[in-house]
């Protein structure tokens, strides 16, 4: 924490003496739309043509903050990736995008998932909210997320990421950090687009994905439908056990997605409704590999209708209602009696949700939201299974929570102020209150960012509670310092720092009891404080010659607690399973009016994770050598009208992709590809086009 502090001095020192030097020197955002509404925002026009960057630098980011704020005054570390950084950079799905965010990392959970983690700190059950157009996607039975194939990119507009605690806004599933996914609706689109992806590996068939968006705006009324199916796998190589036992994945690891987007709104009115049924299969099971492939899906849809409307000039109110069913890890078949460890499993979890807040602002210098949500659990097991802590078929929950958040403008700095409270009707009470503050000064923004956050325990983390014991909220603080550099018009670079302290970690312990009857296994509340600290750079640069695109991050965990779920006894700064240093590079280069080519890599640095058992039982942690995966994409854009392509090769050296398990389960690494060609095709049918063509 010293440490973390004097380079908050030391960077304000340099900072401040460089905008002295300076003098008159301002470099200033396009617009500042800090003050502005929503409504105001879509009619806003610039009085000159803006770059770019500072589209993006000046653009509104309504993922930190319940009032839309541009990226240098937002009171959060983000991150945005744009439509053409996505488009450009040939990624294949939602993880090569996110492989860009400073700070995250992609591990094995169990029974082939891979989910995230985040600042060397294991996020798969609610530590990170993943939303596409406001929807959770977080099952509720673990609250955990599926990544591979699975959710869309090829509509994608922007995505909005808070590196950092979100609590504040959304509550127990915003711990570390939050992916806001925002789609293209029919305003955007104004037509239909057709998208296929084809991928080969190892001389086999990697993917083949279809989507396709259409939309369009007739007068107030905006409506969109967005779909993809496909069909993947995992990796061609063999899965080797802790036991020494290898499979093939080859055949055996498929990532079937089939997904549908439904977007309208009528002026303030606006309805949506999710689809997604992820359909994906596994050997590795829990820690023995299996005799075959086995089904591990993941179903959920989801419905909203939302109102949005003036009640006064400077009095707006929203109201939302949400519906969520998920059918997660859903295996309702019977193994061989050799596989006997991988059994059935089939839970159905309700969420319904009500929600209002009213934004009030009186003068340009104050603006206030305040407002409550409550929501309602339910899970529901068939076919005679109960729940394990309950003895019963079906379980419900229930939880409210007010929040308020207010912006101060002042000549000297804007301050954001906002806290949240939840109360629940099985794990009690968590506060979560927020601090920010942010500065310019000449070309340089400093943010200084406080932030309580909770990880709410989810339907099956009651449950599966050891010995019984009433589970409390996951609790951490987080103190994080930024400071950014707006450099020209085409060029932006940030540097922050951060300090996480977590207690009461909710976390899944592997306890080997032969007096226990039934499954000693479970979780319970960490009695040590853990979390990490270090820092994260990020280099954009972006005009009519094409993006760069530059991210790196370090974190520690020495100096924080350690609990048998992530300790590495070998290396102490070091969480299980997670590399230290990590970087990435993406980029998008034109080459003419109508082509461009795409070089990108990232880089992990060493890592720790579980290989085998020792004679006793006991898990053995091997170290593995860093990893370093470059991709070429070359790519036209309506060099055929209407037609864009491109060709790429991910992974151009072939060196195995391994993702390691970040908590200790004993699981082996779980291999991804080696080298992959693919192929993308999309092709545009313009409604206006086609329109003025008539006429």
């Amino acid at each position: 924490m010293k440490r973390i502090l004097f380079l908050f001095l030391l960077l304000f020192t340099v900072y401040s003496g460089f905008s002295q030097e300076t003098g008159g020197l301002q470099v200033t955002d396009t617009t500042d739309l800090s003050s502005l509404t929503i409504e105001e925002l879509s009619h806003l026009q610039s009085r000159y043509k803006a770059t770019p960057m500072e589209h993006v630098i000046a653009g509104a980011i309504e993922t930190a903050s319940r009032k839309p704020l541009t990226l240098r005054n937002t009171p959060s570390i983000v991150t945005v990736i744009t439509r053409e950084e996505i488009e450009r950079s040939g990624a294949l799905d939602i993880m090569d995008v996110l492989r860009m965010i400073p700070g995250v990392e992609f591990n094995v959970d169990v029974q082939g998932v891979v989910a995230i983690s985040f600042r060397g700190l294991w996020c798969n059950e609610g530590n990170v909210l993943l939303q596409l157009d406001g929807q959770e996607m977080n099952e509720t039975a673990f609250s955990g997320l599926a990544f591979g194939n699975h959710y869309p990119i090829n509509n994608i507009k922007k995505i909005e990421v808070i590196r950092g605690p979100g609590s504040a806004i959304y509550g127990g599933y915003a711990e570390y950090a939050v992916i806001n996914i925002i789609t293209q609706k029919g305003d955007d689109i104004k037509g239909v687009t057709l998208d296929a992806i084809g991928g080969m590996s190892d001389g086999m068939v990697s993917r083949t994905d279809v989507g396709f968006s259409v939309g369009n705006k007739v007068k107030d009324f905006i409506f969109s439908l967005t779909g993809l199916v496909g069909q993947g796998q995992r990796s061609t190589y063999n899965y080797t056990d802790v036991y020494g036992k290898s499979v093939s994945m080859a055949n055996n690891s498929s990532l079937n997605p089939h997904f549908l987007d439904l977007n309208m709104s009528y002026k303030g009115l606006s309805l949506l409704f999710i689809y997604d049924n992820f359909v994906s299969s596994t050997r590795d099971g829990y820690l023995n590999s299996l005799s075959q492939a086995y089904p591990c899906n993941f179903l959920s849809y989801m419905g909203e209708v939302r109102y949005q409307g003036k009640l006064e000039k400077n009095l707006q109110i929203q109201a939302r209602a949400n519906f969520k069913h998920c059918e997660p890890w859903t295996f309702d078949g019977q193994p061989k009696p050799q596989d006997s460890s991988y059994g059935y499993y089939k839970i159905l979890t309700d969420r319904f949700r009500l929600s209002a807040t009213i934004t009030w602002d009186p003068c340009y210098w104050f603006s206030a939201n305040v407002g409550a949500e409550g929501y309602a659990d339910f899970g529901h097991k068939p076919n005679g299974q109960l729940f394990r802590m309950d003895q019963t078929s079906d379980v419900s929950y229930y939880n409210y929570a007010p929040f308020i958040q207010m912006l101060f403008k002042t000549n000297f700095v804007n301050i954001t102020l906002g806290a949240r409270y939840d109360m629940s009707t099985e794990f009690g009470t968590a506060l979560n209150p927020r601090l920010g503050v942010t500065k310019r000064v000449g070309i340089a923004n400093f943010k200084l960012l406080y932030a309580s956050s909770f990880r709410a325990p989810s339907i099956e983390d009651f449950q599966y509670a050891i010995d019984a014991v009433q589970l409390k909220p996951e609790q951490s603080n987080t103190l994080e310092f930024e400071t950014s550099v707006k450099m020209n018009k085409n060029m932006y670079v940030s540097l922050n720092i951060f300090d996480i302290t977590t207690q009461n970690a909710i976390r899944y312990f592997v306890r080997r009891d032969s007096v226990v009857n039934g499954d000693p296994n479970g979780y319970r509340n960490s009695g040590n404080i853990i979390g990490s600290a270090g820092l994260e750079l990020e280099y954009k640069y972006s005009s009519r010659f094409g993006f760069i695109t530059f991210a790196y991050s370090l974190y520690s965990i020495s100096g924080k607690g350690v609990d048998s779920s992530n300790i590495v006894p070998t290396e102490r700064s070091a969480s299980l399973g997670t590399s230290r240093n990590k970087f990435s590079f993406t980029s998008g280069i034109n080459i003419g009016k109508h082509f461009y080519f795409s070089p990108s890599c990232y880089f992990l640095g060493r890592r720790f994770g579980y290989t085998a058992v020792d004679v006793a039982g006991n898990g053995v942690i091997s170290s593995f050598s860093p990893q370093f995966i470059a991709s070429l994409y070359l790519g036209s854009n309506d060099f055929v009208k209407n037609l864009s392509a491109g060709f790429g090769i991910r992974n151009l050296t072939g060196e195995k992709e391994l993702y390691l398990q970040a908590y200790n389960s004993l699981h082996a690494p779980l291999p991804g590809f080696g080298r992959q060609y693919y192929l993308k095709i999309s092709y545009k049918i313009d409604y206006n086009r086609h329109k003025t063509m008539r006429s």
